[in-house]
């Protein structure tokens, strides 16, 4: 991958782990600088599923989930309220300037086609804010059945940093993994990427991403 300096954009705290955080593991430790940006509070109180999930804990366990994966976390950005995220030129432009201060080469957001509202709204804020940036990827964190679907062509082989997502991922307490399930299943999607890409059966691990552009100097 031709990138120095990165930024991943998530809606919430855990969804640049889940769609990009293996990824951003093994950039990290090719020596490239890599920063995480959330865009929403992540404060949930769904009552009919029993969920609920608070800021100042989740901004504590991304923290740590940063420093597993070995990335910087962004913290003096504003954040929108949960379920909330519209795109709006003050975020955006917070974002470009950021790129532009730290000369960002490579982006990764989310899928902009996908099914929940913040997650499509943080898509657009970040593909616009990074329209200057040689390389932008979209990855897909949860398992939504989407309107269009998420069928990567670009793919990262993670095997070596699998342990690393993992126990990322475990930072994240309670309500975060929703159902129990969400990040195991993760989990085994990458591990059936990896068989998809790599044509083996035993412990190969692989994350995928669409492309919307990717610039070879």
């Amino acid at each position: 991958m031709n990138a120095e300096k990165i930024l991943a954009i998530g809606a919430h705290f855990d969804d640049v782990d889940l769609g990009v955080g293996g990824t951003l593991a093994k950039l990290s430790k090719q020596g490239k600088k890599v920063y995480k940006l959330t865009l929403t509070d992540n404060v949930t109180n769904y009552g009919d599923r029993d969920i609920v999930v608070d800021y100042e804990s989740s901004l504590i366990q991304s923290r740590a989930a940063c420093e597993v994966l070995g990335i910087t976390q962004l913290e003096n950005f504003e954040v929108a309220p949960c379920t909330e995220l519209i795109y709006n030129k003050k975020q955006m432009q917070q974002i470009e300037k950021f790129i532009y201060q730290n000369k960002i080469d490579t982006v990764f957001c989310h899928f902009n086609s996908d099914i929940q509202q913040d997650h499509v709204e943080a898509s657009r804020i970040s593909y616009v804010a990074a329209r200057y940036c040689r390389n932008i990827f979209m990855y897909q964190s949860n398992r939504y059945i989407l309107p269009s679907d998420f069928y990567p062509r670009y793919f990262v082989n993670i095997s070596q940093f699998i342990s690393q997502k993992k126990k990322a991922l475990s930072c994240y307490k309670g309500d975060h993994d929703r159902f129990s399930n969400l990040f195991q299943m993760t989990i085994h999607e990458n591990e059936a990427l990896g068989y998809r890409t790599l044509l083996t059966f035993k412990d190969h691990y692989a994350e995928g991403f669409h492309i919307l552009k990717i610039v070879e100097e």
